[in-house]
């Protein structure tokens, strides 16, 4: 047992003296690494594209839009350019690259909408990225939802004009019914026929105004003030009828009846007349609670992956080239005729690696605390995954290894492994957009699971995911295998 632990060891001492005495590739490893995370965080700004827009609005659009307004909304959202009515000049600046998008108002909006048809506002642009257009198309909804906002907003203030102007009308027929219901004779028939008719006229808009009422609001019952309303058209007809007829003696129930809905109508006309019209058209307002507190700084968020992601390429880069080398060097022919196992060579080298690289990532992460990125979790608990997240992406380069005929060869499989670890890994785009065979792949890398756990770990301070051990520990083992299987078809050949 103790020779095998001494041939073990042996290999875990003859690394670790190879990497000792290469004092450049020690300073590049570990200088390398935090120089890019560096640059990440003083070059990454975050945000979305900029778009620049010409704006056309066609002559004779100033009632229906306010070209301050749209000045003021376009630039919001995009970095206005220009603003005019010459819809060819705008597309030439496009076609110039001088603007990315070229926003048009159609000339005959009130036209439209009295048609029955919705006008489309225009947007033109030539994009080939994919994300820009996207980008492009929710700035544009964004901005027709808040144009829409405010032509209901100044309809609803117009709305609320007229039932200002239905409760004085109703005030005066229920004087008028009042004097007549107490037996008075200043009521001239002819008057209390006109104004009937009149507010007969006008409880069609106060009926329409109802329509944006909910049960609630303001003490109002949206549907009981239909019921009334429908009720009083009844009341005004039958006292149109009692007045021409001059039967109105045989009405007095009725006149009673119309008068009390007239009451409880000029509240509703009140209450609608001093809402604010913002809160008739928009009665619902967006309110933001981040239970962390605040979203992290990107630099901070994407330290844990950026960490990941360089633990896993130092252990594929120093695993793939570790036992091609050998074996192109000539050394796997004296391990053959030694009292060695290949499970004691692998092995020996894990633990040199790890060892390595356990004290590279202790520098980094040493080296991110004045950055301001934290470790809210459990020490043991990162220790533990950066260990199993090294043995993984280990075992990943010693397959490469043991499958390569060239240094060069290796060299390449391993940078493939990190183009899939950037593309495919969750690493900028969350895994979850992809299609679920391609997910397949990203979870077969160490990258995807150890950049989640240290974001769980780090960031959130709980630990990672059962998912994450087991994902990290069925690479380790599947890899170390095919290592084993692959290798020792040269290792105990002949």
């Amino acid at each position: 047992m103790g020779k095998l632990v001494i041939r073990t060891l042996s290999f875990f001492t003859k690394e670790i003296n190879e990497v000792r005495r290469q004092p450049r590739l020690v300073l590049s490893l570990l200088l390398g690494p935090f120089l890019i995370l560096m640059l990440f965080g003083v070059g990454y700004r975050g945000g979305q594209p900029t778009m620049r827009a010409a704006l056309v609005l066609p002559p004779g659009q100033e009632e229906a839009l306010d070209p301050a307004y749209i000045r003021q909304l376009t630039g919001a959202n995009f970095q206005l350019v220009s603003l005019d009515s010459d819809r060819e000049q705008a597309l030439a600046r496009l076609e110039a690259g001088l603007v990315d998008v070229v926003q048009v108002f159609p000339a005959d909006i009130e036209e439209r909408v009295l048609r029955g048809e919705q006008a489309a506002v225009e947007f033109t642009y030539n994009e080939i990225n994919p994300f820009n257009e996207q980008w492009i198309q929710y700035l544009a909804y964004a901005e027709v939802a808040e144009i829409n906002r405010q032509i209901l907003v100044r309809n609803a203030g117009a709305l609320q004009g007229e039932a200002q102007a239905i409760g004085d009308q109703m005030a005066k027929v229920r004087a008028q019914l009042d004097a007549l219901d107490a037996g008075l004779g200043g009521t001239d028939p002819t008057q209390l026929q006109e104004s009937v008719r009149r507010l007969r006229q006008l409880s069609g808009a106060l009926a329409v105004s109802a329509l944006i009422l909910r049960p609630g609001e303001g003490q109002v019952d949206g549907e009981e003030v239909r019921r009334d309303l429908l009720a009083l058209q009844d009341d005004l007809d039958a006292l149109d009828q009692a007045i021409g007829s001059g039967d109105l003696e045989r009405q007095r129930e009725r006149i009673r009846q119309t008068r009390d809905r007239i009451a409880r109508l000029e509240g509703v006309a009140a209450t609608l007349g001093a809402l604010p019209p913002a809160v008739i058209v928009s009665p619902l307002l967006e309110s933001y609670q981040n239970l962390n507190g605040a979203a992290y700084d990107p630099m901070v968020y994407y330290a844990p992956s950026v960490l990941a992601m360089l633990v896993q390429h130092i252990a594929v880069t120093l695993g793939s080239l570790s036992l091609v080398r050998e074996r192109l060097l000539g050394a796997t022919e004296i391990f053959q005729v030694a009292p060695l196992q290949l499970w004691n060579v692998i092995v020996g080298k894990y633990l040199g690696y790890t060892t390595f690289i356990a004290l590279i990532t202790a520098a980094l992460a040493g080296l991110m605390v004045p950055l301001g990125v934290p470790v809210l979790g459990s020490a043991w608990a990162f220790a533990g995954l950066v260990l199993l997240l090294t043995l993984a992406s280990l075992g990943v380069g010693f397959l490469i290894s043991a499958v390569s005929r060239s240094e060069s060869q290796a060299v390449q499989l391993s940078m493939l492994v990190l183009l899939l670890s950037i593309f495919f890994s969750g690493f900028f785009l969350p895994l979850q957009n992809f299609w679920e065979p391609v997910r397949v792949l990203g979870y077969g890398l160490p990258l995807t699971h150890g950049s989640q756990g240290l974001l769980d770990l780090m960031l959130r301070s709980r630990p990672p995911a059962a998912f994450t051990w087991a994902g990290l520990g069925i690479i380790a083992g599947v890899t170390f295998a095919g290592a084993l299987v692959f290798e020792g078809r040269q290792f105990y050949r002949g």
